[in-house]
């Protein structure tokens, strides 16, 4: 038993090494080599924080250099910029704009789950009856929650919630929209917005995946065994397998579509009722004239 119990811990610590640096990798790629537009740069800092949750599986109770439960509270509020950052990626890609993103409302949530989250360390390793913190401060106290860490998957499951919710109506209301453009523009855009549904759909199974293996057992008392945490990481590596061989198809796909758009001869533009009737009387009173003197 023991001997199968190293082999998944072995095949779990490869699983999140592997997964971990081709997420990297990939974002390093679309950041500094990948010649596209501004908003692929929301996409390599999505992949990065992808790359960022595989990493963690390698953390555990003798390496990490702080107490372990400090640094997944300090960790998991860095997630709740991961929805935020593909919901701009897909507005950016389906609205085609180049202009850089500024900080946007969007990180918010996850600079306050941040600064509680400290709060919440400093208060618990100095004390609640110091008398040194403000009442304000104190409420944490009062919360009756014996870790922050228990707090922060259901305010990540709730925020997640929310963005797949804006995600369906933006896909929504730009899918009305494409009904409205000409023939070429629909075949290319409906190529970027099948490779935004494929994204998004691999990201809820994902998520679900999390959700009914962590997140529930995690908060009905159950003991989370390595496969229960391997899974997760497993179905994500192969969904982001996926994902890379079907954005290629599509970016092959769309490469043909405008190298043939481009060896299309223009159409001359032809002219009608340029002059009035009068003018072309005119014209032809004077060509018979020049005719009679001949």
């Amino acid at each position: 038993m023991n001997e199968f119990n190293g082999f998944f811990a072995q095949a779990y610590w490869w699983l999140s090494l592997f997964g971990g640096l081709h997420c990297l990798a990939l974002a390093i790629y679309i950041r500094y080599f990948y010649q596209a537009e501004t908003h692929q740069n929301l996409l390599a800092s999505f992949l990065s924080l992808i790359a960022l949750y595989f990493l963690t599986g390698l953390i555990n109770r003798d390496n990490a250099p702080i107490p372990i439960h400090i640094l997944f509270n300090l960790i998991s509020p860095i997630y709740f910029l991961l929805m935020p950052l593909l919901y701009l990626y897909c507005k950016n890609s389906l609205n085609q704009t180049n202009q850089p993103i500024a900080f946007s409302k969007h990180y918010w949530p996850a600079l306050l789950t941040l600064l509680f989250a400290i709060i919440d360390i400093v208060i618990k390793l100095t004390g609640y009856q110091t008398g040194k913190w403000p009442s304000v401060v104190l409420i944490f106290s009062e919360l009756n929650i014996n870790h922050w860490s228990a707090l922060l998957p259901a305010l990540l499951s709730i925020q997640t919630c929310y963005y797949f919710i804006a995600l369906w109506m933006l896909f929504h209301r730009h899918k009305q929209k494409q009904t409205n453009m000409t023939s070429s523009q629909e075949t290319l855009g409906t190529i970027r917005f099948r490779w935004l549904i494929g994204l998004t759909l691999a990201m809820l199974l994902n998520w679900l995946i999390r959700v009914f293996v962590v997140i529930l057992p995690f908060y009905f008392g159950d003991n989370l065994s390595l496969l229960s945490n391997a899974l997760p990481r497993l179905t994500l590596l192969l969904s982001i397998y996926m994902l890379a061989v079907y954005g290629l198809k599509q970016i092959t796909r769309s490469a043909y579509l405008k190298g043939r758009m481009a060896k299309q001869p223009s159409q001359p533009h032809v002219i009608h009722n340029v002059l009035t009737p009068e003018e072309y009387e005119f014209l032809h009173q004077v060509q018979q004239d020049d005719g009679d003197q001949k």
